[in-house]
């Protein structure tokens, strides 16, 4: 499904939107990672989210999809997918690791099953 006046595009391997006002606060105390160089491929043993503060990609994955990112874009890439990014502007992201998220670890404590 794509809806690209909201920038909405999901796909197996991935999900991007554009980012709201939540989710740039939600983000704040994520890593920030740049990248300039004009080509690289990238395998994903873990899914991560990020979100593009400056720059432009094109990132095309191992089932021929491809997406676009931008300035505003939230996007989730799904653990075991392989994509080629081509930076066409020098990027720079927030981005985090689901499995990082400070309330991952909280998540088990947390639980209450049924007959506690």
């Amino acid at each position: 499904m794509t809806r690209l006046s909201e920038r909405i595009v999901d796909s197996r391997f991935f999900k991007r939107r554009k980012a709201t006002e939540d989710t740039k606060r939600k983000i704040a105390n994520w890593a920030i990672w740049g990248c300039a160089d004009p080509e690289f491929q990238y395998a994903y043993e873990r899914r991560v989210s990020l979100y593009v503060h400056q720059g432009r990609a094109e990132l095309t994955f191992s089932d021929g999809e491809v997406v676009d990112l931008q300035p505003g874009d939230f996007l989730t890439i799904e653990q075991g997918a392989s994509a080629i990014w081509k930076i066409t502007e020098p990027i720079r992201n927030s981005y985090c690791y689901h499995d990082a998220f400070e309330y991952a670890s909280r998540r088990a404590s947390q639980m209450r099953w049924q007959g506690e």
